[in-house]
């Protein structure tokens, strides 16, 4: 055997050997890059059940504040045994009647009824030396949807007090009594009647009731998952103060109830 051809063969066998190197190199980047791609997968698939997760929760997740004082079996009762009357719509005044927001003693003597509910129901709430509001988050149950309030001249009505029972209503169905006319004021600034509420839903809802429907009269808020604490917390109120529903009122409150309380 001649030394080419010897010298041939040593070159052929490092020929291969270089061959298999680069077939392990790529099969060893393969691997990795199959690696990388599932690793990927999981945490996009990871990320989005999170923002579902966090979606979800906000959707009925408000605070005990806008939680019905009493059961809705309870609410239901006191929607059953409710008197029905013909609501007395004639010489309502809210302002001559009702009058204003009364300065609170548990908030330093300055601060009113408004900044009392809006220190409940807001959360990481600042408060100024006068123990009025200036600024807090609202996860507004009306709507499901969250803000953050800032007191201001173009901003503080963003935020709005709303009587659950409104007072047209709380007068159309009993306070419009001589003999009661002492309890309206104290109606109009009671806590457990008052629900901080979002602009556009307080204003929509004006009387919260309209009577000359034929049926379903009440408002209810956008958010469906507050339908039950609303509803149970205007039986609460109108058993409360003894104020009368409609006809379509009570068959509208009774219907609500009993799904509500049947879960």
């Amino acid at each position: 055997m001649s030394r080419r051809y010897r010298a041939r063969r040593r070159k052929s066998s490092t020929s291969w050997a270089l061959v298999l190197i680069v077939l392990i190199l790529i099969g060893v980047w393969q691997g990795y890059g199959r690696h990388q791609s599932t690793a990927a997968g999981t945490v996009q698939a990871t990320s989005t059940a999170t923002a579902s997760v966090s979606s979800s929760a906000g959707s009925d997740s408000f605070s005990s504040a806008f939680k019905a004082p009493v059961s809705y079996a309870t609410a239901l009762q006191y929607a059953q045994q409710e008197s029905v009357a013909t609501p007395h719509l004639a010489g309502y005044s809210r302002d001559s009647q009702f009058g204003d927001w009364q300065h609170n003693s548990s908030l330093c003597g300055y601060g009113t009824t408004r900044d009392y509910v809006l220190k409940r129901d807001l959360t990481n709430v600042v408060m100024n030396q006068y123990c009025k509001v200036q600024s807090g988050d609202f996860a507004d149950p009306y709507t499901g949807r969250s803000m953050h309030f800032v007191k201001g001249e173009k901003t503080s009505t963003l935020v709005q007090i709303d009587h659950i029972v409104a007072v047209q209503d709380a007068w159309a169905s009993g306070l419009w009594q001589a003999s009661r006319a002492g309890e309206r004021i104290s109606y109009y600034n009671d806590p457990d009647v008052l629900q901080a509420a979002d602009q556009t839903s307080n204003e929509a809802k004006g009387a919260g009731i309209d009577w000359d429907a034929a049926s379903n009269p009440v408002w209810l808020p956008a958010n469906t998952a507050w339908h039950c604490d609303y509803m149970a917390k205007r039986a609460y109120i109108k058993h409360r103060y003894r104020l009368t529903m409609s006809q379509g009122e009570k068959t509208q409150t009774v219907n609500l109830l009993t799904q509500c309380a049947a879960g």
